[in-house]
């Protein structure tokens, strides 16, 4: 995957920095609701993705600049769900227990979405080889029994709509998004409230296309009837946030809805993450990126 420090400046105040995000003041933060945002976090058994989730977490605790109200993963939480799918819930085989483990402290919210590397059984199988529909719903069977959560639902917070897409569901009919699912996301975005997506593989955007690998990205060709919703609800859609191409990336779709890409936390030595300021009157959403040198 390509990986860059390169970033854009774009119209919603996308603040960026080379310098730590602790070195920011209070007033640098624009909004009424801070959130956090991370991405491929890649649990393994390299223990050190595990410390730097630690270390994010007790700086959310401590109510650092700015105070964060919800933490949210966009996929790729762990490297493969096992290490062995044969040894089960030996110790530390099961990584995406060790992941909800790491955040089982947080006194926010956390919400993640499943990304191609959480529907990989273990280190053999390969996440982007095709899946069978049995095999979806089965990873999907191991991700709520271990989070509680599904494949994808929203939450609301305040005059916000947060929508938490499974760009995996689909891939048994080589999409991304499922007919169930893509019904269910026009009806959550037909309330009259401002709405932020979040999901794991880019989508395609006006201006920039090098999001991820060309097969990875979701486009008007392979999606008709996801763009078709998105086109239908841009005034709505304030933001879309997406992971997996390893980079900070940021543009819009319809020259309207900003769509954001958030480096791989995992991967990377800083702890890495971006903070989205939400303007609970306006619907304003700048956002900044932060990276903390370790």
């Amino acid at each position: 995957m390509l990986k860059t420090k390169s970033y854009i400046l774009i119209a919603v105040v996308f603040l960026l920095t080379q310098v730590g995000c602790a070195s920011y003041f209070v007033d640098k933060f624009e909004g009424d609701t801070f959130i956090a945002v991370i991405s491929d976090v890649h649990i393994s058994n390299d223990k050190s993705k595990e410390d730097r989730l630690n270390r994010l977490v007790e700086r959310i605790n401590n109510g650092d600049n700015p105070k964060i109200e919800r933490l949210i993963i966009t996929g790729d939480c762990v490297s493969s769900v096992y290490a062995d799918r044969n040894d089960g819930e030996a110790p530390n085989n099961n990584r995406l227990k060790k992941f909800v483990d790491c955040l089982e402290p947080l006194t926010v919210p956390y919400n993640p979405v499943m990304g191609n590397h959480d529907f990989k059984i273990d280190k053999e199988r390969d996440s982007d080889a095709p899946f069978e529909k049995s095999e979806i719903e089965m990873m999907e069977r191991i991700w709520t029994e271990t989070t509680n959560l599904p494949s994808y639902y929203s939450v609301d917070q305040k005059d916000w709509k947060f929508i938490f897409l499974n760009s995996m569901r689909g891939k048994y009919q080589n999409k991304s998004f499922d007919d169930e699912q893509l019904a269910w996301l026009a009806d959550e975005l037909d309330e009259d409230k401002h709405a932020l997506l979040f999901f794991h593989h880019p989508v395609e955007s006006d201006n920039f296309k090098v999001w991820c690998k060309a097969k990875d990205l979701i486009t008007n060709e392979k999606e008709p009837e996801f763009f078709n919703i998105l086109a239908k609800y841009k005034s709505n859609i304030k933001g879309i946030f997406v992971g997996h191409g390893h980079m900070w990336i940021s543009d819009t779709l319809f020259d309207e809805i900003k769509i954001f890409e958030t480096d791989s936390f995992g991967d990377n030595e800083e702890i890495t993450y971006a903070i989205i300021g939400l303007d609970n009157s306006r619907g304003d959403v700048p956002v900044i990126k932060c990276e903390e040198i370790k």
